[in-house]
């Protein structure tokens, strides 16, 4: 199923939809933040990192639905959807930054050093975000198959 709907793309389209879909699935380690929120109620975290760890769990719970949607449903929705996941998840990666610049570390980050992560997780975001906004890979997201626009031209005839 995924073959047919990426038959008639050129090898740059293929690679930005694989590659989006592999960085949305990799949201799925978000779900770290259900012990830091556990943390956090239990008083061993500061509350600060509640705001993060909320918009990491959005990050997770949406991956999938949102993959299926990129691979079977794309139009001006799958798109919209897309561009706002990526901009709470760089909204999130900012809380992140100023969480940990503030309070410090959470414990989850103990032995890392606590920026590094973010910051290529931010820049990714940012890439494709900004890439979905360029025509060639936005009109991914809106192209017609031959089958609907066979039964347009039957409608205006």
């Amino acid at each position: 199923m995924l073959n047919k709907k990426l038959d008639p793309l050129t090898a740059n389209e293929k690679l930005f939809l694989v590659g989006l879909v592999v960085w949305i699935v990799l949201q799925l380690s978000r779900f770290i933040a259900i012990p830091l929120i556990n943390n956090v109620n239990a008083g061993a975290e500061s509350k600060a990192w509640l705001f993060p760890a909320y918009l990491d769990l959005f990050a997770a719970v949406l991956a999938l639905p949102l993959v299926w949607a990129i691979v079977k449903r794309r139009g001006l929705l799958t798109w919209a959807c897309t561009i706002i996941y990526l901009a709470i998840s760089i909204v999130d990666h900012v809380g992140n930054f100023v969480t940990t610049t503030s309070v410090g570390p959470p414990s989850i980050a103990e032995g890392m050093n606590p920026y590094l992560v973010p910051i290529i997780q931010t820049a990714l975001d940012v890439l494709f975000f900004l890439l979905l906004f360029i025509l060639r890979f936005r009109n991914l997201f809106f192209r017609m198959d031959e089958s609907a626009s066979a039964l347009q031209s039957d409608r205006s005839t």
